[in-house]
């Protein structure tokens, strides 16, 4: 299980988290929606080891988390755009500690399924949006990390795009009982395809916890739009 206990953070005098109390056990996917500002990325970040609380902890399996056991994909894609994606996955690989022996299979492995083999050779900046964002999940996922979080993965992205992405990522969690995913969006209907679960933050707060299935429903529609979202 991923647990936040108590999470606040603080940026100078604004208050990003309040006493967020959240509990991921494995296996379930949950979608975090709210307006810009709601403490969504910061959520993300501060469950991925990225920002250090200024109270509270996160926990995984009761233990701080380990990093290695994590992948990220956020709004930074993290990939160097002068190098190609092979040599982007390359770095990525050994920073993630992969035996020399393991590297280049889990490289072609990650690009295969995502469709990238072809593109291995391409500089990153000459790759479209729609692949750039499956190259930065190709990097999270080089190391088959227990723990998925993603910031926004479908913004700016097409409705081809999006599917693929959203096949893509359900065929990871479905390939194991002992994942579990975390991943921000606006879109409650996309949050309902994905998701099990789906939580409404407002003000850095925990306002709401419902079924995925009910995220596209008009009282959880009304509840986003009275903390904020859209305007």
């Amino acid at each position: 299980m991923l647990e936040a206990a108590g999470l606040s953070r603080r940026y100078g005098w604004r208050w990003a988290l309040r006493e967020v109390d959240l509990a991921v056990p494995w296996g379930c996917s949950l979608a975090l929606l709210g307006a810009n500002g709601a403490g969504k990325s910061t959520l993300l970040k501060t469950l991925a080891g990225l920002l250090r609380p200024t109270s509270g902890e996160v926990r995984l399996d009761g233990a701080p988390p380990d990093r290695g056991r994590i992948g990220l994909v956020g709004h930074d894609p993290l990939l160097y755009p002068a190098l190609t994606l092979r040599e982007n996955l390359e770095f990525a690989a050994k920073l993630f500690g992969l035996p020399r022996r393991r590297r280049a299979e889990r490289i072609r492995e990650a690009a295969d399924a995502l469709g990238l083999s072809d593109r291995l050779e391409e500089p990153v900046r000459s790759l479209s949006q729609g692949l750039r964002q499956r190259a930065s999940l190709s990097r999270a996922l080089l190391h088959e990390p227990d723990v998925l979080l993603l910031d926004e993965p479908f913004s700016g992205l097409d409705v081809r795009s999006a599917d693929r992405l959203e096949r893509l990522v359900n065929a990871y969690m479905g390939g194991a009982a002992e994942r579990l995913l975390v991943f921000t969006t606006h879109d409650p209907v996309r949050a309902g395809s994905i998701a099990r679960e789906a939580v409404l933050l407002a003000e850095g707060r925990v306002a709401l916890r419902v079924p995925a299935a009910e995220a596209a429903s008009d009282s959880f529609r009304r509840a986003l739009q009275g903390a904020g979202e859209g305007r």
